[in-house]
């Protein structure tokens, strides 16, 4: 039944679902109106069951629809890949793996991973993609990657959590908040800078934590945000394990907050259901599971 339906079809149910209707998503793929409602119909009548229901000007998707949605996007993603990779093809090309890693995961915990990979797929490739937010799960949801690792992924991938990353306010040694005396209401925060870290998604951005100022400065990295918080430009949540020698050195303060001084951030690994069999991609999900295990041994009280 499935394999009737070709990739014109699911890339206009993917449109139709982004774009917001019908007509929208013909102009996106430049289509006619017609065209569009044809190839989701004819989808329906492939499935016996409707993807959409009509809500005033809508096309609202069905409980099916939904659970298709995730994976088309993947399809389409994957066959885009594919055919790149034909069109460029070398020998060794095709041993790759693809993968999105957010900021906010351990960056030695990453590289001795992908080290323990390497022993035994010396040969392949690999691609990383630094993320941040909705970032790692729309890249897996357009099947640029295998694997992401963040706070939250697209439902209908095999998930499961690695560690919790713990996120503390800090500022410069210098700043004015490195001096105050006792604790400060979240109040206290609001006539100064803070910095944050912009969404690397596109589709849907997100914003995490605590955003009550209206002074702040939005960087794209993690390196740029840490330096901005110890040269004294404002203050910010970092994770823990990234500023642990800042801290020691005095170059970075704790602030003193009577609620929310440290935020606790679960990061997922997830993937696609067709790749649970793929040994390259169990490989680097048991060797990361492991790490991150130990290391939650390690900081366990």
């Amino acid at each position: 039944m499935f394999s009737k339906i070709s990739l014109e079809q699911w890339r206009a149910f993917v449109a139709t679902v982004e774009c917001g209707g019908f007509l929208q998503a013909a102009e996106h793929l430049f289509k006619s109106q017609s065209a569009v409602s044809h190839s989701v119909n004819r989808m329906e009548v492939l499935l016996g069951h409707e993807l959409f229901i009509i809500e005033g000007r809508k096309a609202v998707l069905t409980p099916l629809g939904q659970a298709l949605l995730p994976q088309a996007k993947h399809l389409l993603g994957a066959a885009q890949k594919l055919e790149q990779l034909a069109n460029q093809y070398q020998p060794g090309l095709f041993n790759e793996l693809a993968l999105a890693v957010d900021v906010l995961f351990p960056l030695e915990l990453l590289q001795e991973a992908l080290q323990g990979y390497s022993a035994t797929f010396a040969d392949y490739r690999i691609r990383l993609y630094e993320t941040a937010l909705s970032g790692a799960g729309e890249l897996l949801e357009d099947g640029k990657v295998e694997l992401g690792i963040a706070s939250s992924l697209p439902a209908g991938y095999l998930q499961e959590l690695l560690l919790t990353v713990k996120l503390v306010c800090v500022v410069g040694a210098d700043h004015p908040l490195a001096a105050s005396q006792g604790e400060l209401g979240l109040a206290d925060l609001q006539p100064h800078r803070q910095v944050v870290i912009r969404d690397s998604g596109t589709r849907h951005p997100q914003n995490s934590g605590w955003l009550g100022t209206s002074q702040r400065w939005t960087v794209s990295s993690l390196a740029a945000a840490c330096t901005l918080v110890e040269r004294g430009m404002g203050f910010a949540w970092l994770p823990e394990h990234a500023i642990n020698e800042s801290l020691a050195a005095g170059r970075l303060r704790r602030v003193a907050l009577q609620h929310q001084r440290q935020r606790e951030v679960p990061l997922y690994i997830g993937y696609p259901q067709a790749l649970r069999h793929r040994p390259d991609v169990q490989l680097l999900v048991q060797v990361l599971g492991e790490l991150c295990q130990r290391c939650n041994s390690r900081c366990a009280p």
